[in-house]
């Protein structure tokens, strides 16, 4: 077994979208990596992002009350050391009969999704690029245009990867450049 490498971010759902922002910016010293009006993502350290608020809008109860179906940790996400990795876990754990509900290539990490058997969502993610590939990454165009990415098909991936073929297709987002794409094959065919 392959365990993770790291601990790598949580992401809270909100009703009070401003508030949780400045505050996590205020105790942690974070600065904001991305924000638009539904999603934020915030970091303290050279990692991407540490922190993710997906914003719900006003709340439609009073003040004080919550609503634990809507409101709290969205997921927590942990880092494997490559793509192997990240298949090598994908495959144990569809032995077991535990399959991925939502595949995404962010563009950054490729990440797969799985729900615990009370429904707690955990991402399962690999990095795609050195973090200030990553962090000018998350200030480009196209992840103003798209901060969430692309499915993928993680059977097609091991597939493919197990072949020794090329995966950047599979991997990297439909907007990304080649040249990511092509770095990023010969760092994982050499690592296998």
């Amino acid at each position: 077994m392959v365990a993770p490498s790291k601990f790598a971010h949580v992401v809270y759902n909100t009703h009070r979208y401003e508030e949780m922002i400045a505050w996590y910016v205020r105790v942690f010293e974070a600065r904001v990596q991305h924000r638009d009006e539904k999603l934020a993502f915030l970091t303290y350290d050279d990692e991407h992002h540490r922190f993710a608020f997906a914003n719900l809008g006003p709340a439609a109860y009073g003040e004080g009350d919550k609503n634990p179906g809507t409101v709290g940790v969205n997921h927590l996400a942990y880092t494997w050391n490559g793509v192997g990795e990240l298949i090598d876990t994908y495959q144990r754990l569809k032995s077991y009969g535990i399959t991925p509900w939502r595949p995404i290539r962010h563009g950054l990490t490729l990440s797969l999704y799985y729900r615990d058997p009370d429904g707690n969502a955990l991402e399962f993610q690999t990095d795609l690029m050195a973090s200030e590939e990553a962090n000018q990454f998350m200030d480009s165009a196209a992840f103003n245009k798209n901060p969430i990415g692309e499915p993928f098909d993680p059977e097609a991936l091991a597939a493919r990867y197990g072949s020794g073929q090329s995966v950047d297709d599979l991997i990297f987002r439909s907007d990304q450049t080649e040249s990511a794409g092509s770095a990023f094959h010969r760092k994982a065919s050499t690592a296998k």
